[in-house]
């Protein structure tokens, strides 16, 4: 077997067992036995550890994400779309949701991605900063310049909250559309509908309880 097809088979075996189970619980023989390779030594030998085996899925996956997502901004920015928040949602959303919509795709990407955001000992940002994010960072610096009504903490956490939404979403639906089958115009309904929550709650006004919050917090880090 050429070296690229074992270590295509040890990137896709270790995406399915990270997303169904998570990093800390799977060993590299596991991966190793689940990629058919009956050489312990395989995935050390193309990879040398667990982090250089994460970020060959996500320079797999995410790639290609981030190359799309740059396309949408580029073409939103000509339109004059980038001061609209829907758009500039939808440029963060979509790239990742269409990974949903490829019918020969057998994809665990979207799940390891939320084990990978839920696990407290791994920085995601750590891995792909500089390398596949670009793409998000640009979503993230225009809703800043769009958003500049809403406290700088409020932003800032809702945009955390952005992300974790998009990502948790996502994978839930992933996991239904192993188990029930993938329904076209459904999916597209959610797709749509998930951007338009996430811009909900990006532009939500600031309730008087939380602004309470927020001045007392700010009292207590004066």
């Amino acid at each position: 077997m050429a070296d690229s097809d074992t270590r295509e088979k040890l990137v896709g075996a270790a995406e399915r067992l990270f997303a169904e189970r998570g990093a800390d619980n799977v060993s590299l023989r596991e991966i190793n036995r689940a990629a058919g390779q009956k050489n312990v030594a395989a995935l050390h030998y193309h990879f040398g550890s667990r982090r250089a085996l994460m970020v060959a899925i996500f320079e797999q996956r995410m790639a290609g994400i981030n190359r799309r997502r740059l396309e949408i901004l580029q073409s939103m920015t000509a339109d004059g779309q980038d001061g609209d928040i829907r758009s500039v949602v939808e440029a963060m959303v979509l790239p990742l949701a269409e990974q949903l919509a490829v019918p020969e795709q057998n994809s665990h990407y979207i799940r390891f991605l939320a084990q990978a955001v839920a696990d407290p000992n791994l920085d995601i940002g750590d891995l792909i900063r500089g390398r596949f994010d670009h793409g998000f960072a640009r979503t993230r610096l225009l809703l800043r310049q769009i958003l500049t009504s809403l406290p700088s903490l409020i932003l800032e956490q809702r945009i955390q909250l952005a992300g974790a939404q998009m990502v948790y979403a996502l994978a839930d639906k992933e996991r239904r559309i192993a188990k029930d089958g993938r329904h076209t115009d459904e999916l597209w309904l959610f797709i749509d509908n998930l951007i338009d929550a996430i811009a909900g709650m990006l532009a939500a006004p600031v309730s008087s309880a939380t602004q309470h919050r927020l001045n007392k917090s700010e009292k207590l880090t004066a």
